[in-house]
């Protein structure tokens, strides 16, 4: 799924989409909850349930890891898929809760097995997703990619191997389909957790991992930014935007939300803070994004069974609820001009007026 531009280069050739058309979440964003601190509240739901819920919530694809959809069972998963009137936009090999040999990291890890399986579930996957699923996207989620606490990792190792993990995965891909059929591979950072201290943790780290790579693979590998992953870190996310779309890795993104340097909340996106739901919708125009939507949000310790899907199609509210906003709202050029001259005071009153409509 790659095409050369005007200059030779190979970019990424994916279904173009305005925005706020085509919205995608993960089957594992419908669940009964549950924790240490917390009761099942819901009823475990057939995989043809979910997704119905999940067309009716405004999803146009979905999601998969392979331990909600084994390689094995892809065909039969597929059928239900079309059933339901959704595509497949991403797909993603679990290197987190496998088994115990991603204890101690991934691609990244100092321990060779570990290595090695990560690369192998991985090609498996993709393969899964290039001949059964049609995907549109690969992502990589950091996961168990990191270290725990001092010294426990080589640490220009760990960057290092991590960039050849995927450069492996990519020169094999590009081996067995060629670059039109190659999926473009996004990685997904995150600062910790289940680690603690993530490998990368952020986009420039995910960029600079892109940059360790042999330059005839960088192409076909860029970002996935998501947005409590960024607040867990006291990032701006529509900075983190900005800055994968100024390398040309935008490749993907996961909306949500949380309320600050925490744990990974995934609370549905704009609940928390509809200013940043606002702004994301904004810097998401302004870079000229174009690609399918992703939602990645849990149901809150609350929802009953009748709200399995409740807090993706409030996601996707609040999403349409931020472009109808931005585009009545906001005028570019007025924008664009107080930028120009740097006047704060204006653009934080521009800002304001636009978040409360007076």
């Amino acid at each position: 799924m790659f095409k050369k531009n005007s200059a030779g280069a190979w970019v990424p050739d994916l279904p173009e989409y305005a925005l706020g058309e085509a919205f995608a979440a993960g089957v594992w964003n419908i669940s009964t909850g549950g924790s240490r601190f917390a009761p099942a509240m819901r009823p475990a739901l057939a995989l043809e349930e979910t997704l119905d819920l999940l067309k009716g919530a405004g999803c146009t694809h979905v999601e998969f890891h392979d331990t909600e959809a084994e390689p094995e069972d892809a065909d039969s998963i597929m059928t239900l898929v079309r059933n339901a009137g959704l595509e497949v936009s991403m797909c993603t090999a679990n290197l987190f809760k496998r088994g115990p040999e991603f204890a101690n990291g991934n691609f990244g890890s100092p321990v060779a097995h570990s290595r090695a399986e990560a690369v192998r579930r991985t090609k498996n996957y993709i393969r899964t997703g290039i001949e059964v699923f049609d995907a549109k996207i690969y992502v990589y989620w950091n996961s168990s990619n990191g270290f725990g606490g001092p010294l426990q990792v080589n640490y220009q190792d760990v960057y290092q191997k991590t960039a050849d993990g995927l450069s492996e995965v990519v020169a094999w891909m590009l081996s067995e389909y060629g670059p039109e059929r190659a999926l473009p591979i996004a990685i997904e950072p995150k600062p910790n957790e289940p680690v603690n201290w993530g490998v990368p943790a952020d986009c420039g780290e995910a960029l600079a991992i892109i940059g360790l790579m042999p330059e005839e693979y960088r192409a076909f590998v860029g970002v996935n930014i998501e947005t409590c992953h960024s607040h867990m870190i006291a990032k701006r996310y529509a900075a983190e935007l900005g800055l994968a779309a100024a390398a040309g890795k935008c490749f993907y993104c996961h909306l949500n939300g949380g309320t600050g340097l925490k744990y990974d909340e995934d609370i549905a996106f704009g609940d928390n803070d509809f200013g940043v739901a606002i702004e994301t919708v904004y810097t998401l125009r302004e870079i000229g994004y174009s690609n399918i939507v992703g939602i990645d949000c849990q149901p809150l310790n609350t929802d009953t069974a009748d709200q399995q899907s409740a807090s993706v199609a409030r996601s996707v509210r609040n999403f349409q609820r931020a472009l109808e906003i931005c585009n009545e709202r906001i005028n570019p050029e007025e924008l664009n001009a107080l930028r120009a001259v740097a006047d704060r005071a204006s653009l934080s009153d521009l800002f304001a007026r636009v978040t409360s409509g007076k």
